[in-house]
């Protein structure tokens, strides 16, 4: 047989392309499939979900490490990093750990697992017994209901498990399961894949490699030092100084410039070795002449120790006018990230800083004091993902941006995954559903907006739970689709024209910076009223110059008195009290000296049917003055019934990890963005909760006067900023109920 090179060809192209057509196109959102996994501590099996999006599993969360990133590096050798990851992260999360080294994969893990079971231990060493009798009471009370059934099969139902444990499942039970200490327990989520992620043979390496990513999670930071002719000399991995401190060096990176680099030893004090070198002989015009033609490009290199701070070598070449430092770490020592402490972190600064390794420092200085004319640029060079996760729903997700070098951004995204798998219980129940969007898209001054059908208002009324679900969707199903800033999105409502309460707020939320992870369940029953006829048009929509999100909407209605009210588990005296009717109070606005001029005092009488009498209101600040206010400052919000004060304090503004704290409420965790703040009222990617109080024994009933009064404070005072006034935006409003019982009394 003759041999055709052209067959033979076309026969490997058809080859790998029905080799590559059974990699499954994965994409966030996608059901994981099975895999199984070789550890340094035996095989472990992950099983599919089997389709139900209501059937929870442990979350899982993928990490690759490679030495090439000096991130990872500071991730893994900062004792502060670890302890928080341990200390945040929820106890049903599982982690697996990878290498991307072909020929040091397995010693890559074995770091790993050393440094995070020393960690583990460390952290509980350090905790009360107190831990660990409730680890076993809560055990016990676990394995009560299932250790002593032969035909138990528990352990293969569960989607995440170890061999091992399967073949010790089908044994006879010898030892107390809840014998396990918290140390233990937690060695048990922690995973070490024994061989490097390309010899995997299952999906993990291609979504790994093929989802879209940016930053710090799937890129190499390094600097490059060139000669003068342009040949690389030297690439170093660096690590940037903290987000919330300095400038970002991304500006040299889009210039794409080069720039020459001078050494200024430890920086304690602001003189360059050329400076050094060329001082004497010259006048002092001569000298500042030619220091600032020779500065007017530089980068320091900044070498560590000394007698001073990093802050202090950093504002010293700040003074001198370099375009960015390079300081190398300590002899012996990792890269560590760069940051402030204390009233240093008020002194603006406006120099990029960076951290590479002792070694590449020492190679650069050496070569300096050669007298060689060395330029420095900045560059990213992308890599796989290194970061991966398998919600509690077994759906493929990602897990977002590391904003520093801490595993406790894993935590947050554990945290979320759990957020979601309650939020999808809590949906599990019977309920009427509305449905008003599906990933419609909200763009331009209209945004979005549906005509909706609604039960008569009686029947309405009956229902004791009215909540939002709704859901923040991008163009595509990756983060690097997202629009990227945080915006306000309202939702208003219509159900007629010629009403005073035609375009009255239903819900708001805040838009992420850049994540399609967004879904909320928001209360608004005492909202009700608002829908004042079977046909009413809601309309959702945000800043018109955004980019399109697309959002999905449900009203779902639940708890209704005919048929729960032997479960209802409210006072009593509440069980049959239904909204009947809303009236509005006050609106917010500009935040400035005459934010409480506007305000008069509102008069109320109660209608004769009226049981109980709540206020609702729904207030957040925005913007930045003098102050930081209305976004980062703390604001009261005063609404005063006939003399009783009802206040809204929002501490959590302008606090460090405010909305990080609020993951397990909604907040969406590892944005691209400042999202960790605490903000005045909200969160980014989180939706704004009506604040509601019950005020039914601050009011006269009967034809008596009601006298409503409301001011907003800053500080314990008027506002009064001398630039750029933020603003509060805010609907506040009296919703009457009136008691259904006689309609039921027969059924009870």
């Amino acid at each position: 047989m003759r041999f055709d090179p052209r067959k033979s060809l076309l026969l490997s192209v058809v080859r790998f392309a029905l080799a590559w057509s059974q990699l499954p196109n994965l994409q966030p959102g996608d059901t994981a499939p099975s895999f199984a996994l070789q550890t340094v501590n035996g095989r472990i099996v992950y099983k599919k979900n089997n389709g139900n999006p209501r059937t929870s599993t442990h979350p899982l969360i993928f990490h690759l490490f490679t030495k090439r990133s000096a991130f990872l590096e500071a991730l893994w050798t900062n004792e502060t990093s670890l302890q928080e990851f341990i200390e945040y992260s929820p106890g049903n999360t599982h982690y697996v750990f990878m290498s991307s080294s072909d020929s040091t994969a397995l010693e890559d893990v074995l770091w790993l697992r050393k440094t995070l079971h020393k960690a583990v231990e460390n952290y509980f060493k350090r905790k009360t017994n107190v831990l660990q009798q409730d680890l076993k009471t809560t055990c016990q009370r676990y394995y009560k209901k299932i250790r002593h059934d032969k035909n138990n099969d528990s352990v293969e139902k569960e989607p995440f498990f170890k061999l091992s444990q399967l073949r010790e499942h089908h044994a006879t039970v010898t030892q107390d399961k809840c014998g396990k200490s918290w140390v233990a327990s937690w060695k048990d989520r922690l995973h070490f894949a024994s061989l490097p992620v390309y010899d995997f043979g299952n999906w993990i390496p291609y979504a790994l490699m093929h989802w879209p990513c940016f930053g710090t999670g799937c890129a190499l930071a390094q600097v490059v030092i060139k000669s003068q002719e342009g040949e690389v000399m030297l690439v170093t991995q660096r690590l940037d100084a903290r987000y919330d401190w300095l400038p970002s060096p991304h500006n040299l990176i889009h210039k794409g410039a080069h720039y020459r680099v001078a050494y200024y030893g430890n920086a304690c004090h602001f003189k360059s070795d050329w400076e050094e070198e060329n001082r004497d002989g010259i006048s002092d015009k001569t000298h500042e002449d030619q220091k600032t033609k020779a500065q007017g490009g530089h980068i320091a290199l900044v070498s560590p120790g000394g007698d001073c701070s990093y802050f202090t070598k950093i504002h010293n070449m700040n003074k001198v006018g370099v375009k960015a430092v390079i300081i190398y770490s300590e002899e012996d020592a990792p890269i560590k990230e760069l940051s402030c402490k204390g009233h240093h972190c008020f002194k603006p600064l406006y120099t990029p800083a960076s951290m590479i390794s002792h070694k590449d420092g020492i190679h650069i200085k050496h070569l300096l004091r050669a007298k060689m004319k060395l330029y420095v640029s900045y560059q990213f060079t992308p890599q796989e993902n290194f970061f991966l996760g398998i919600d509690g729903q077994g759906k493929l997700a990602e897990v977002g941006l590391f904003l520093f070098p801490s595993m406790k951004f894993m935590a947050y995204e554990a945290k979320w995954f759990n957020y979601k798998t309650d939020l999808v219980h809590n949906l599990t129940g019977s309920a009427k559903i509305i449905h008003v969007f599906n990933h419609t898209l909200m763009e331009g001054k209209t945004g979005a907006v549906r005509n909706i059908s609604l039960p008569p208002l009686e029947e309405l009324q009956m229902y004791r739970n009215v909540e939002l679900d709704m859901s923040l969707y991008c163009p595509g199903k990756s983060d690097y689709s997202c629009p990227h800033w945080d915006h306000v999105v309202h939702l208003t409502v219509c159900c007629d024209k010629t009403s005073p309460l035609c375009g009255e707020e239903l819900g708001r939320w805040i838009t992420p910076y850049r994540r399609s992870v967004g879904r909320w369940l928001t209360n608004i029953t005492p909202l009700l009223p608002l829908f004042t006829s079977e046909t009413c048009t809601l309309q959702m929509k945000h800043p018109f110059w955004e980019r399109a999100w697309k959002p999905s909407l449900d009203i779902r209605l639940s708890d209704h008195v005919r048929f729960s009210t032997q479960a209802y588990s409210a006072r009593q005296e509440d069980q049959y009290n239904v909204p009947f009717k809303i009236i509005k109070l006050f609106r917010g606005g500009k935040f400035d000296k005459n934010y409480n001029k506007k305000y008069h005092t509102r008069i109320v009488r109660i209608p004769p049917e009226t049981t109980q009498i709540k206020l609702v209101a729904t207030i957040s600040g925005h913007g930045s003055d003098n102050n930081g206010c209305a976004e980062f400052c703390v604001t009261s919000h005063h609404f005063i019934v006939n003399g009783h004060s009802n206040v809204q304090v929002f501490k959590n503004a302008a606090t460090a990890m405010g909305c990080a704290n609020r993951v397990e409420d909604g907040a969406v965790p590892n944005e691209h963005g400042t999202w960790l703040y605490g903000r005045d009222g909200w969160c980014c990617g989180m939706d704004v909760v009506p604040w509601v109080v019950d005020i039914t024994e601050q009011v006269r009933f009967g034809d008596y006067r009601n006298e409503v009064k409301y001011f907003g404070w800053f500080n314990g005072t008027d506002p009064h900023p001398i630039r750029d006034p933020g603003e509060i935006i805010m609907r506040s409003h009296l919703v009457f109920y009136k008691s259904v019982q006689d309609q039921f009394s027969d059924e009870v």
